[in-house]
């Protein structure tokens, strides 16, 4: 088995609405490593149903801490050109990613999939299972996006080890 491990995404939004937004995201680099940016939100942004406090900021710390939104599309295109990056909840995730660049009149330099393509063989709640027990044993949250990709790295690796086990 190779060291390369397939790249993963997730974000975290202001809300699940159809006006939501991206908030924070987190993305696996090539070396394995985990990039994470807060995304200041554009103007032209409005969510009447945001819920920042859910995720732990309030909306002065996005424009304090924040990166502009189209530096983060950069990054992003730039790391994961050419890659599959696979997710939980991929057509949210699709989504927000689609607005970041849509916003900048950009075309996405990847594709967004689901992490349960990675097993087709396998049912999505083993899946499902694999990350919940290493959300427990790593005492990590599957709500964090840096944390969630950690997690999705860890399965993916645990699955393959069982699958080789066979």
């Amino acid at each position: 088995m190779s060291d390369a491990l397939p790249r993963f995404i997730s974000i975290e939004g202001s809300s699940y609405s159809d006006q939501s937004y991206p908030v924070i995201a987190a993305w696996s680099l090539e070396n394995n490593d985990i990039k994470e940016a807060i995304i200041t939100p554009e103007e032209s942004w409005k969510d009447d149903d945001a819920r920042l406090g859910d995720l732990n900021l309030e909306e002065y710390q996005l424009n304090q801490m924040g990166h502009p939104a189209w530096e983060v599309l950069r990054e992003m295109n730039q790391d994961l050109h050419g890659e599959t990056v696979y997710c939980m909840n991929a057509p949210i995730i699709e989504r927000w990613v689609e607005k970041l660049a849509s916003e900048f009149n950009e075309e996405l330099a990847f594709e967004v999939a689901s992490a349960y393509e990675l097993f087709p063989e396998r049912l999505p709640e083993e899946f499902d299972d694999q990350l919940r027990e290493c959300s427990d044993l790593l005492l990590m949250s599957q709500d964090k996006s840096d944390e969630q990709v950690r997690l999705l790295q860890e399965s993916w690796l645990r699955l393959n080890q069982l699958e080789s086990d066979y």
